[in-house]
């Protein structure tokens, strides 16, 4: 079976979007194309697409006669973000922990295990990337059994725009949290099908973040 290759377009959106995503690309920023041809190796069509794509994300906006510009964050959308991301992924956690199988269950062990050894590093053995990875993979495979392709969506499109605020979180040095206690404490309750306390932790788990993005702002 042949691959399926990425086109330069897609590949342009998924570079563009991280970048955004991890701060690389600042908020308020103009989205100029012949610059970003310059800084990326990409072609203009290609941009222009994935622009375009980021635009329906609402990581990008796009105004008449001004052109691309980088998404804004703020302190009231931040909230808005961890409150809506919290609605979203807590009915899909029910759906999935309602109709999760054995392999559901081992997607969830799999993944946790995965996160649980980036965490017990110190940070001069791992990049960051690779706890970014992990960390989306296990809260993914905690939804994975979820059946509603709109809650997912929506979810998906919402946690980008809380990941933003998430790897901002992250640069306050004098943060005081145990991220992998939250972890752990989020898995066992997944693996025991108790679907008040593993939300309510998930939930906790947001609003941390959301609080410690804030401080940041």
């Amino acid at each position: 079976m042949s691959e399926i290759r990425e086109t330069e377009s897609e590949r342009a959106y998924r570079v563009l979007r991280g970048n955004i995503i991890d701060g690389t690309l600042e908020a308020g920023l103009k989205l100029k194309v012949v610059p970003l041809k310059a800084q990326y190796n990409f072609g203009a069509a290609p941009l222009r697409e994935a622009l375009t794509k980021l635009v329906g994300d609402r990581l990008v906006v796009q105004e008449t006669q001004k052109g691309f510009t980088v998404a804004i964050i703020s302190v009231q959308d931040a909230q808005d973000v961890g409150r809506v991301r919290g609605l979203l992924e807590c009915e899909a956690l029910r759906e999935s922990l309602r109709n999760g199988d054995d392999a559901w269950e081992a997607r969830i062990v799999a993944a946790y295990h995965r996160l649980r050894l980036v965490e017990n590093r110190v940070p001069t053995e791992i990049t960051q990337s690779d706890i970014e990875a992990r960390n989306t993979e296990f809260h993914d495979a905690l939804l994975s059994s979820a059946h509603s392709n709109w809650l997912l969506t929506l979810r998906e499109q919402v946690y980008l725009h809380h990941e933003r605020y998430r790897l901002l979180s992250r640069s306050n040095l004098n943060l005081e949290r145990n991220t992998p206690a939250e972890h752990a404490a989020i898995f066992e309750a997944a693996l025991a099908r108790d679907l008040d306390l593993t939300c309510t932790l998930v939930t906790e788990h947001i609003n941390r973040t959301t609080e410690a993005a804030i401080k940041m702002l």
